[in-house]
């Protein structure tokens, strides 16, 4: 029954409905750090720029003492959910709610690598070390905003084959922003991508004094891969995510049945043929 609803919900995601991320129950939290800021940002994203309708998340950035973690606050929402109802005895559990970027990042103040994990379907769970960039911004003068209160400037730059504007804020002056940006005098309070198929604008800053958590899972699926390996994968997932599903669960179509959102089941042959365009965030 969880894989004949998970492909139910692979199929509407395909035929433009949402996405089902899963939930996961966490084992272990391991403090790494202690946030010293807390920044919200509002995500609107998409698959491939020429998708109608963005998807939306909720990310946090805690930045801390020695490390900058950005991870979704709705997965982590459901995460802890899951689990509360699993200690309390329950059969089955909360899954993730709307469509939220599965990605999550720790990376250093100082340094040029970070561990990612992403979350691309029941049992493909990624864990991998990638770089992070120095970037080179271009200052922009003559352009002011105001976001969340703050007077923020412009900067551009060029990186992993697309072309972004961020607004910073030089009265927080923290080099910092989502996902691997920053090295600006200010932190990053909006930024998107030219063809606007990523989107970050902060909705909220704070002080904080809470724990940068380290979750492990009880299901113990995480596979340590390269980035490489990861963007393969996810190459072959969106060309064909029922006939990546199915592999998944060890190639026997033939105890899968894939509903379509009419409630007719459908040939897995054809439902194997069904892609979604993907442009990735990084270009290589």
């Amino acid at each position: 029954m969880k894989y004949l609803i998970s492909l139910l919900f692979v199929f509407l995601w395909i035929t433009g409905a949402a996405q089902e991320t899963c939930s996961r129950i966490i084992d272990r939290a391991t403090p790494v750090d202690t946030a010293r800021y807390n920044v919200t940002y509002s995500l609107k994203y998409k698959f491939h720029p020429d998708q109608r309708d963005a998807y939306n998340d909720t990310r946090i950035v805690q930045i801390g003492k020695h490390s900058v973690k950005d991870y979704s606050d709705i997965i982590n929402h459901f995460d802890s959910l899951a689990t509360e109802q699993i200690r309390r005895g329950a059969e089955s559990y909360s899954n993730v709610s709307g469509n939220p970027w599965p990605l999550e990042i720790i990376r250093p103040i100082r340094g040029n690598k970070a561990d990612l994990k992403y979350r691309l379907s029941i049992s493909a769970f990624f864990v991998y070390p990638d770089s992070v960039p120095s970037l080179e911004w271009d200052f922009s003068d003559e352009e002011t905003d105001s976001i969340i209160g703050y007077d923020c400037r412009k900067a551009t730059v060029e990186f992993a084959g697309r072309s972004y504007t961020a607004w910073f804020t030089p009265e927080i002056p923290l080099p910092f922003g989502p996902y691997k940006f920053g090295g600006l005098p200010g932190l990053i309070l909006k930024l998107e991508d030219a063809e606007r198929q990523f989107v970050w604008e902060a909705v909220g800053f704070e002080r904080d004094n809470t724990p940068i958590m380290e979750y492990t899972y009880r299901d113990g699926n995480d596979k340590r891969c390269s980035a490489a390996d990861v963007e393969k994968t996810l190459v072959r997932y969106f060309k064909s995510p029922v006939g990546f599903m199915i592999s998944e669960m060890g190639g026997n179509g033939g105890r899968i049945h894939i509903v379509g959102k009419d409630g007719k089941v459908m040939n897995n042959a054809d439902a194997s043929q069904m892609s979604i365009s993907y442009k990735p965030l990084e270009i290589k």
